[in-house]
């Protein structure tokens, strides 16, 4: 969506005095917050991190009352317990402003109708996921920040000791979540409790595949994810569709 690009709010910007950015970044995914605060670290930006909408609400709250405000907020628009839209209309209706505050939505949804949604609720643009580098400097430099000479150079996204770490943690994870999985329907457990877990570590690995390059498996999970929460809670619906979701994640994950 053209009027929703980072070159164009570059250009919209372009006036605005350069400064020092407070950043809070609200994302549930911890491999997925850190490689932003890696990306953020090579632009000299302090970036925050909140696990979810309503721990980002009493964050902003806090810096403003320690006078200390954020500059910019990132908000992941798929989060548990609190989603990027309603976090944003309860800070506007609180009165964070988008002068105040502006909020820039970090999502793979990307449609014309969800783009303007997202305005529609308050927020002044978005970031694509997976976020490049050159995105996110963008993005920070609209919103007012100067990048230093190190922004400029090539370089990889994050360090690779990093790097190699986030990896073995998204390898790990997807393990683990077919690991429940499996034992789910091996042990006919069904229950609220084992349903909620797997949806969200399904949610996780939906937001970070594509990041460490398996855009499939981001779509399967999601796929999976959304096939849990639509299910009626009895056991055989639950099972078939765990069942399914078994199958196609193994042909993508491997040890």
């Amino acid at each position: 969506m053209k009027e929703a690009s980072n070159t164009q709010w570059a250009t919209a910007k372009a006036g605005a005095s350069a400064k020092a950015l407070r950043v809070l970044l609200a994302e549930d995914t911890p491999i997925s917050a850190e490689a932003m605060r890696a990306m953020a670290e090579h632009f000299s930006v302090e970036m925050d991190i909140a696990a979810n909408g309503l721990e980002a609400i009493e964050m902003v709250e806090a810096a403003q009352a320690e006078r200390r405000p954020y500059s910019l907020m990132l908000v992941d628009v798929m989060m548990p317990i609190l989603d990027g839209v309603e976090t944003t209309k309860r800070l506007r209706a609180r009165g964070f402003d988008a002068e105040a505050l502006p909020i820039v939505a970090v999502t793979a949804a990307t449609s014309f109708d969800e783009i303007r949604s997202y305005r529609a609720c308050g927020m002044q643009a978005f970031l694509a996921k997976p976020v490049a580098l050159k995105d996110l400097g963008a993005t920070l430099e609209a919103w007012g920040h100067k990048a230093d000479k190190r922004a400029s150079k090539p370089a990889s996204t994050i360090e690779p000791a990093l790097m190699e770490a986030l990896e073995q943690q998204f390898r790990d994870r997807n393990m683990r979540t077919l690991k429940l999985v499996e034992t789910a329907i091996k042990n006919a457990d069904f229950s609220a409790a084992t349903i909620d877990e797997i949806r969200h570590l399904l949610h996780q690995i939906a937001g970070t595949a594509t990041t460490f390059g398996d855009p499939k498996l981001s779509e399967l999970a999601r796929t999976h994810e959304h096939a849990l929460i639509e299910a009626e809670m009895n056991e055989e619906e639950l099972q078939e569709r765990l069942q399914k979701a078994v199958k196609s994640l193994k042909e993508r994950i491997k040890p």
